[in-house]
């Protein structure tokens, strides 16, 4: 921050509008500028003691102390509030690594489920799952009665193929 700019924020500060960002930087200027510092106590100063009169408050002793006060307060509040960011960044980055742990453990588990089936379907221990089609009939549904239709049309003498409407129309 420059002599220019901090000399806008002067007023700013003493009346508490300053941001987070433009307070901190306002604060190392000061802390580093005789020049900056001299004029914020100069202004300090003023101000508070006309505000003192407005308001038929007694007259302060010392407005550099009170100046002092009003500086370590705000250098402790935004260490409160970086400390308050850290935290969060921390509780924040620990939430999502339990959660990619979590979804790692859940994926591992259904992909050790899913091999446990394979090889107990090779093994011959378990029937294949089935799925459904658009009629609610199982593949293994579909596929009995594929076998029964080819049956039926071989009985007779014809070879047919599922879905064959000509061998489906004829009466036995």
């Amino acid at each position: 921050m420059d002599c220019k700019r901090a000399m806008e924020l002067i007023t700013l500060f003493i009346n508490d509008q300053l941001n987070s960002e433009d307070t901190e930087a306002f604060l190392n200027h000061i802390e580093n500028c005789a020049e900056c510092r001299e004029e914020l106590e100069v202004n300090y100063s003023l101000m508070t003691a006309m505000k003192q009169l407005d308001e038929g408050t007694e007259l302060s002793d010392n407005y550099i102390e009170e100046l002092n006060h009003k500086i370590e307060t705000c250098y402790l509040d935004e260490l409160k509030r970086k400390r308050s960011c850290a935290r969060r960044r921390v509780v924040l980055s620990v939430v999502v690594v339990f959660l990619v742990f979590m979804n790692g453990i859940t994926l591992n588990e259904k992909r050790e489920e899913e091999d446990r089936q394979f090889f107990r379907m090779i093994a011959g221990l378990e029937e294949p799952e089935t799925t459904e089609d658009k009629s609610g009939n199982t593949e293994e549904q579909q596929k009995d009665g594929e076998a029964k239709f080819t049956i039926k049309g071989e009985q007779n003498g014809e070879h047919s193929e599922p879905g064959d409407t000509a061998a489906e129309d004829k009466p036995e």
